[in-house]
């Protein structure tokens, strides 16, 4: 008899067991949704210039596109060569970005979901040395989140 009974309160222990792991797995949370795509667009510029040329309205018009589809972070960094001074080109690198940021709110992007950086001399597309134009250095990088 007390073989039956431990048999019995065995088999209620596993089965209660088992049915609580059931509701616990029930009760987890869902993995969390993968982050969005990152998209990037890069601006190029003329030497000592922040003017955007019909490629770079072009481009600039397909990153507002995306980032106007959805709540997004956007976020725009310029460069520079290493032609001129450090604090020139800083300044130069923010200059531009800005007319990158200003172009997005015009073609319809909110201002406030733009974040500007300059990078100046930083980040160079091209390694080259010190005093060297170089175009493809002189740019915009749009990123879009």
């Amino acid at each position: 008899m007390f073989r039956m009974l431990s048999t019995i309160l065995g088999i209620a222990l596993v089965v209660a067991a088992c049915g609580e792991n059931m509701q616990t797995a029930s009760l987890k949370t869902p993995p969390p949704a993968p982050p969005p795509p990152i998209r990037m667009w890069m601006v190029f510029f003329d030497t000592n210039s922040t003017a955007l040329s019909e490629q770079a309205n072009m481009t600039v018009s397909a990153a507002a596109a995306i980032a106007k589809a959805g709540p997004t972070r956007v976020e725009v960094s310029g460069f520079t060569d290493t032609e001129g001074n450090v604090a020139y080109n800083q300044a130069l690198s923010v200059r531009r970005a800005a007319a990158v940021r200003d172009a997005l709110a015009r073609n319809g992007v909110a201002p406030q979901s733009i974040r500007i950086l300059g990078e100046g001399e930083q980040g160079l597309l091209v390694p080259t040395a010190d005093q060297v134009r170089y175009p493809s250095n002189r740019r915009v990088q749009i990123v879009v989140q």
